[in-house]
């Protein structure tokens, strides 16, 4: 069972290739600008680069943010920060949060040893407009998680 969760990260690579066409187009304006208009208009060819710049961060950002289910362990990370992994063998349940939790935690994992590990939904934009006016469904990532986990006992058992 493979499968990728990505909410924001479509949104960043849409935004990522919307730069690179702005900074194509700035990048245009300003050459015919200096050579029909006034040579020292070549200063602004930094306009583009920073365009550029930009939209590789988008690029780079959307295809990290994700939870990621694989036959041996599930992945989540955020746009930033180091992704984090537990392996279906060391999981005992997928706990579900009770109504009222962090608006961000999707999920927790209690793992063999009695420790428990919070998910948080860290491939949801904190910033989007639609997170913040009401609290992210975190349906489709509970069910993955659980469905995994089954898929896992299944194989091992």
């Amino acid at each position: 069972m493979n499968r990728v969760i990505r909410r924001e990260g479509n949104i960043s690579t849409f935004i990522g290739w919307m730069l690179v066409v702005m900074a194509i187009l700035a990048f245009i304006t300003v050459i015919l600008l200096a050579i029909f208009a006034e040579p020292a208009l070549l200063i602004f060819l930094f306009t583009p680069v920073i365009a550029l710049i930009g939209a590789w961060v988008n690029f780079h950002m959307g295809s990290r943010a994700r939870l990621e289910i694989t036959p041996e362990e599930f992945i989540w990370c955020g746009f930033t920060g180091r992704p984090h992994r537990i392996a279906w063998r060391d999981l005992d349940r997928i706990l579900l949060p009770v109504p009222g939790s962090r608006y961000r935690l999707a999920a927790a994992a209690r793992l063999r040893d009695g420790r428990i590990v919070e998910i948080d939904s860290l491939w949801l934009s904190p910033t989007n407009p639609a997170n913040i006016l009401s609290p992210p469904d975190h349906t489709e990532a509970q069910r993955a998680l659980i469905d995994g986990h089954k898929a896992y006992l299944a194989r091992a058992f």
